[in-house]
């Protein structure tokens, strides 16, 4: 037309380099102009839509060309630190889902700890009347003083006679120090096969065979431990306690345990009866370890073997079939003859027994059947039929 200013084609702007080419656009927007999501994880965790949204706005200032007058490197300062402040976001997260969504775990504890219950709560079934008037009438002899306390694992259920009158312990004592060395051991304070030498100092006369060894020669500690209950040796129980840090760290030990008359005043052999215990402190002792509180499965085998293995027999066997399974320590002296231990049942019950008799007159033999006496007892009661009435307890 004329007149017409002619047209002229308006030239292209160069494409930036560092602007994405259409096709590269479209195919990290899908074609909608949206972002697409960010690809999944192996192992997708849930964001937070803060954390979404900052992800997107990463993404978008990633496609888009520079702002003229900004410095590139300030930019790029700032992309990192984004970049850092979200990477460390999402790495927190994953790690307190991660805490949240672990169980705990439940250990069995090794050992009884300050605080936990001691032997005043032990008994948490219930008192047999019949069998305890047993006990009561058979205990009524002059000149012997009983004490007594048995006590069923399975029910709870229990009997006795003066449970809590403290007794010259005599060899019974070795049980609580045996206790407290596999307890070192699983502390790391003990190992079982590090020599202990024979001292003139801890020499020990009565029972055993390390006195007639040579002095400076050494044992094992697994082996004076061993040797301290099964054959009731006396040097063997003063290098367990010396290794333990003598009688003052024993006696501390055994009040946190929660003991209330259990204490060591004098070393092996105490002729004088300093030395004492309780029935109601050496059942609960043995009950804890019997029901694993005390020590650890691998150390409650090898504490419970070494009982077994006691060669002297015990007071609670004479009417006691053979069959009988008797893990126990004796104690005697002059004044008085003791033994506790766990005895378990043809029938599949087990029991927890602690019995001392004090006796007026040195060396009375009624005392070792005194125990005897109250031993069939309470065998007799759960030997039987455990729906038995008390009939035959009868005195």
């Amino acid at each position: 037309m004329a007149g017409a200013r002619e047209r002229r084609p308006t030239p292209k702007k160069p494409r930036d380099p560092r602007r994405p080419s259409r096709s590269a656009k479209d195919a990290l927007l899908g074609g909608s102009g949206r972002l697409l999501p960010a690809p999944a994880a192996s192992h997708p965790q849930p964001l937070r839509l803060a954390r979404q949204k900052a992800i997107a706005r990463l993404r978008q200032r990633a496609v888009q060309p520079r702002r003229p007058g900004r410095s590139p490197a300030l930019g790029e300062v700032l992309l990192r630190g984004l970049s850092f402040s979200l990477i460390l976001g999402l790495t927190m997260a994953g790690l307190s889902q991660l805490l949240q969504s672990t169980p705990t775990g439940q250990t069995e504890p090794a050992t009884t700890q300050l605080g936990d219950p001691g032997p005043s709560d032990t008994l948490q079934g219930e008192a047999i009347p019949a069998l305890q008037e047993r006990l009561a009438a058979l205990a009524d002899q002059p000149g012997l003083t009983a004490g007594a306390l048995f006590w069923e694992v399975e029910s709870g259920a229990f009997a006795g006679v003066r449970p809590d009158q403290a007794f010259p312990a005599a060899s019974v004592i070795k049980i609580p120090i045996l206790l407290a060395f596999f307890q070192a051991v699983e502390t790391g304070q003990v190992r079982l096969d590090e020599p202990l030498a024979l001292r003139e100092d801890l020499k020990a006369g009565g029972a055993g065979v390390l006195q007639t060894r040579p002095l400076g020669s050494q044992v094992s500690a697994l082996e004076a431990a061993t040797l301290m209950s099964t054959l009731s040796d006396n040097f063997a129980t003063n290098l367990i306690i010396d290794r333990l840090g003598g009688q003052e760290a024993l006696n501390q030990k055994f009040r946190q345990w929660g003991l209330q008359h259990t204490q060591i005043s004098w070393w092996l052999p105490d002729l004088e009866g300093t030395n004492t215990s309780s029935p109601r402190d050496m059942v609960w002792l043995l009950s804890q370890v019997e029901q694993g509180r005390m020590l650890s499965r691998r150390s409650r085998d090898r504490f419970l073997d070494i009982l077994w293995r006691t060669q002297r027999p015990s007071y609670f066997r004479p009417h006691l079939g053979q069959e009988v399974r008797i893990a126990h320590k004796t104690g005697t002296l002059r004044s008085v003859v003791g033994d506790a231990g766990i005895l378990d049942l043809p029938n599949g019950r087990r029991y927890v027994a602690a019995v001392w008799v004090k006796r007026e007159t040195p060396n009375d033999p009624r005392a070792e059947e005194l125990i005897a006496s109250l031993s069939q007892a309470a065998y007799e009661f759960w030997a039987g039929d455990p729906t038995a009435t008390t009939s035959s307890l009868q005195p």
